[in-house]
């Protein structure tokens, strides 16, 4: 049920990559997360609770292997087709006999069917996907077929659980125009967009140039890049519905200490200006980004949440996940 609200209202967006150790098993070792993803797990449940005391409305991008009860259930429900990247390392399904184990109380960093059910139990929270496998649209040699199969398996595994899946953010943002109604295909209404200046649009790989990470790391302190909010009547019908990114919640970094007011100061001028403007504002992280030095980092999660609360109280802005805006961009037009 989408919040009810005029069509000249600031909107407050927050999505989360959901993946565990499927999203960074191709950059790291288990071995270096495993403490990560270990204070990952305790900080999504203070995460939700925070959210539901506040009145924060949150999708949970998923990962779809996370699902599983057990590993002979993860094996049985792989996709017909696999992703064949250039780079087989991409690939998770090489290491899933060796390296996985076999359920969560086993093996927790890949599988997290208990902090699913948490999301999906928690008020205005909607459990999204990040695809099956941690999918990569744009590394070479995948192909569209092995994609929709992907995303079949994901749909598949979420409806086994009783969750619809209405919304997906792709993984390391790659999104693949020539996929759009592929996902629209299974049903899936919305995906979160990248933002259209160029240090952003094309996402990430682990290939990026320095040159683009520098810029990447100046914009998160310093407003080199813009607002990035969008005025939901103007934003495209078609389906699925983009919903753009607006910025990323970076970690609290001990080495950049010394501007460590700016980073917040970026994020809450930019809420402020999408309230001012009646625009929608979109925040999005991943939940182990908060766990290292997970005081500061859920100190300035507590600011943002309190300064979303002054701007609902000033100028009515309202908290929406990406499926409630989806739906209220399709429907807004009726309504008037």
């Amino acid at each position: 049920m989408i919040p009810i609200i005029p069509i000249h209202s600031g909107v407050f967006v927050i999505s989360l990559d959901f993946e565990l150790f499927w999203g960074v098993r191709d950059i790291y070792k288990l071995a270096h997360y495993k403490r990560k993803l270990s204070l990952e797990r305790k900080i999504v449940p203070q995460m939700l609770e925070l959210f539901s005391k506040n009145g924060i409305h949150a999708s949970w991008a998923t990962v779809g292997l996370l699902f599983f009860y057990t590993k002979d259930e993860m094996l049985e429900s792989l996709p017909s087709s696999l992703p064949d990247y250039s780079d087989s390392n991409l690939s998770p399904y090489r290491q899933i006999k060796d390296v996985v184990g076999q359920n969560e109380q086993d093996d927790p960093y890949h599988f997290a069917p208990s902090l699913i059910r948490l999301i999906q139990e928690t008020n205005d929270q909607r459990v999204s996907t990040h695809t099956f496998s941690h999918y990569y649209c744009k590394e070479d040699g995948q192909r569209q077929e092995e994609f929709s199969e992907d995303l079949r398996a994901a749909v598949s595994i979420a409806d086994k659980r009783g969750i619809p899946i209405e919304s997906i953010v792709f993984p390391r943002n790659q999104i693949n125009p020539a996929y759009l109604q592929e996902i629209h295909r299974h049903g899936i209404m919305a995906y979160r967009g990248n933002q259209p200046h160029w240090l952003y649009r094309n996402g990430y790989s682990t290939n990026d140039p320095l040159y683009l990470r520098a810029f990447r790391l100046l914009d998160t302190y310093f407003n080199f890049s813009g607002h990035h909010v969008y005025a939901l009547d103007m934003q495209d019908k078609s389906l699925p519905v983009n919903v753009p990114a607006s910025h990323f919640f970076r970690p609290y970094s001990r080495k950049l200490r010394w501007i460590e007011r700016f980073r917040l100061r970026r994020i809450l001028k930019s809420m402020t200006e999408a309230a001012k403007t009646n625009t929608m504002y979109h925040l999005w992280w991943h939940p182990y980004n908060l766990a290292d030095d997970p005081v500061p980092n859920m100190s300035a999660l507590m600011k943002i949440i309190n300064h979303y609360r002054d701007l609902n109280r000033k100028y009515g802005m309202v908290s929406m996940n990406m499926e409630e805006v989806s739906e209220y961009i399709r429907t807004a037009s009726d309504s008037r």
